[in-house]
Formats: C-alpha cells, structure tokens, sequence
C-alpha cells in the first residue's frame, strides 16, 4: 500500500487533506483564544497610586483600562453632603458604603450650561466611598474631615441607577443637614449630581488613605499604598473598603466544545484520505470484494481457478490483465506483456 500512497495522485490527495487539517486546527485555536477572550487579569501597574486628574476626566466615562485603578487626589469634602449606598458586601459583610462629595483643587472652571462662558464658582466634584458600615442608623455620627485633605483610593466604574427601598422620604434634605442619610441602591453619579446639585466625575473612588494637605501618603518604594493606610478623624466605627481589583478568570465552555470539534474534523480529514487509500489498495488486490464477478466468458471479468485471481480483457490493449497488478506500459515488450497476461487456454 506504500507503494500505491507515493503515486503523484495519493500524494496530491494527501497534501489536501494536510491543508485541510490546518485548517482546522487554526480554527480550533480560534475557539481557544475565543474562550478566554472575556477573561479579566489582575494589572499591577493599577495599584500604583496616580493622580486622579490623569485617570479620569470630565464628562468622559471610566474605561475599563482605567477602572480599579489607586488615585490620588486634593481638595475638600463638602459638609453635610453624605449619603448611604445598599447593597453592599465588605469582607463577606453585608451593609451601605459611607459616600461625600469632594471637590479636588486644581480644576479648569466648568462652562454654563446657558453658554459657553466658564463659570468661575463651578467644579467638577467626585464621590468618595469614605467607609462601610453595618447599621444605616449610625451613618449620621460618621462626619467628614473638615479642612483641606490628600486622600488616595481606588477608582471604580460608575453604576447604573437602582431604586433602593430602603429610601426614606423625610430624608431626601439630608444633602443640607436635615434628616437621616438618604440610602440609594447602586453608586450611580446619575442620582449623586442629582441630589448634590453639582457636576460629578463618572465614577467614584474608595478612600483606603487620608492625610492634611501637604503631608505625604503612606506610600511604599514602588509607589503603592502602605497596608497601614489610615482615614483622618473622625472615623471611628468606619471600615475600610476593601475593593480589590475586579478580575474574571473564567473560560467560555462552548467555545472549548467547538475547538474540541474542529480538532476531530482535522483528524477525520486524515482518516478519510487513509481510508479512500486502503480502499483503493484493496480494490486492487481484491476485486472480489467490490465487483459481482459473472461466470468465466460470460462477461467481462474472468476466474482463473490455477491461481485464484481475477482478471480482466482491455479490448484497447487486446490483453487479459489481472486486477491486483497494474496495468504494462505500451512501451514495454510484448513478450513482457504476454508472460503476466493470463492465459485463458488454461482454463
């Protein structure tokens, strides 16, 4: 059958059955990139702390390359501006994040909405997740650090609003001092410039640090934030937030399934070409299995009883052939030809 497989025919045959398998296999590689394409892996350089300025900017939202990032930033917390967020789980504990509003220095004045003209007294603020706490009833005591602050946190991506049923009304002045917190269901900014009536980054940021203005982070060599990272008074009862980088290392399973199938159809490629070969070689060397054989000089294929092969009358070449042997060059002597030829007289 070796002989037969390196005719320039099998060989022609094989090498499309080659392409075809890499074809295949390029697709089932394909389907592996595919399946863990949607995967999120942890980026340190995001746990180097920047200034804020540089990772997100007015009116633009917080990419995904720019989210969980560790910002810094300075300014002021305006005073009685705290609101609660549900929904929350800290370290496997269920509760509200603390959220002020804070205004960062340095700000380009923000244009008028009725004109083009900057408005001197209008900035852009951020909303600050201060801490996490378990009773909403006690988020009254907790208040913001008076004075210019430094603080450093981590960037989150800004939510879609969620209506909260835990929203009182009385509370819905708690952004002028009256009232408890109001509790809202997601940190949306969408509902925050509402209730502060004040133009807001997308985003917010999880405060991990605080210092005076001037006074340096607590910051390692590499520029990131020391674990014993501490907010300024008062704080007391506040819990850190813990918000890590959010990661996803799971795999798509269809797109596994499929790269599995692609790498069968590679190798049924190759069984077929071997297939249709051995059938080929078989075909020769055993007609009898793939032709009905009519009695001898009935018909067209012939039984030689002396050797047990089966063999056949070319009219063009007016010789008997045997299917098992190929058939003689025209070049070749007749004296050749007749000594493989079978002779009928024999019968």
């Amino acid at each position: 059958m070796l002989k037969l497989a390196l005719t320039p025919r099998w060989l022609a045959g094989l090498l499309l059955a080659l392409l075809l398998a890499t074809g295949f296999m390029l697709l089932s590689q394909w389907q592996l990139d595919s399946a863990s394409s949607g995967q999120i892996h942890e980026d340190p350089a995001k746990e180097v702390v920047e200034p804020l300025e540089g990772k997100v900017q007015a009116l633009e939202p917080v990419l995904a390359s720019e989210a969980d990032s560790m910002v810094e930033t300075t300014g002021a917390y305006v005073p009685d501006s705290t609101v609660l967020v549900a929904n929350r789980v800290n370290e496997g504990t269920s509760g509200y994040w603390v959220v002020t509003r804070f205004v960062p220095e340095g700000q380009a004045p923000v244009a008028s909405t009725d004109s083009e003209i900057a408005d001197p007294d209008a900035t852009y603020s951020v909303g600050v997740a201060r801490g996490f706490v378990e009773d909403p009833e006690a988020a009254a005591a907790y208040d913001e650090p008076a004075g210019r602050v430094t603080l450093a946190g981590r960037l989150i991506a800004n939510e879609a609003p969620v209506a909260s049923n835990l929203v009182d009304e009385a509370s819905e002045g708690s952004s002028s001092g009256m009232g408890e917190p109001t509790v809202l269901g997601a940190a949306a900014t969408a509902q925050l410039t509402n209730l502060w009536d004040a133009p807001l980054y997308s985003g917010l940021v999880t405060a991990n640090a605080e210092v005076p203005a001037g006074s340096p982070l607590p910051l390692d060599e590499q520029g990131r934030l020391d674990d014993d990272a501490a907010l300024a008074a008062p704080a007391e009862g506040l819990e850190t937030i813990r918000a890590d980088q959010v990661t996803d290392e799971s795999m798509d399973w269809l797109n596994i399934f499929y790269a599995l199938e692609w790498v069968v159809f590679a190798g049924f490629a190759l069984y077929l070409w071997w297939r249709m070969l051995a059938d080929s070689y078989q075909r020769r060397a055993h007609p009898e299995k793939f032709y009905e054989i009519v009695p001898a000089r009935e018909g067209r294929f012939f039984y030689e009883e002396q050797t047990g092969r089966y063999f056949y009358y070319d009219a063009e070449a007016e010789q008997y052939f045997y299917f098992d042997e190929p058939e003689p060059a025209a070049s070749e002597p007749a004296a050749a030809r007749s000594e493989q030829s079978p002779n009928p007289e024999r019968k």
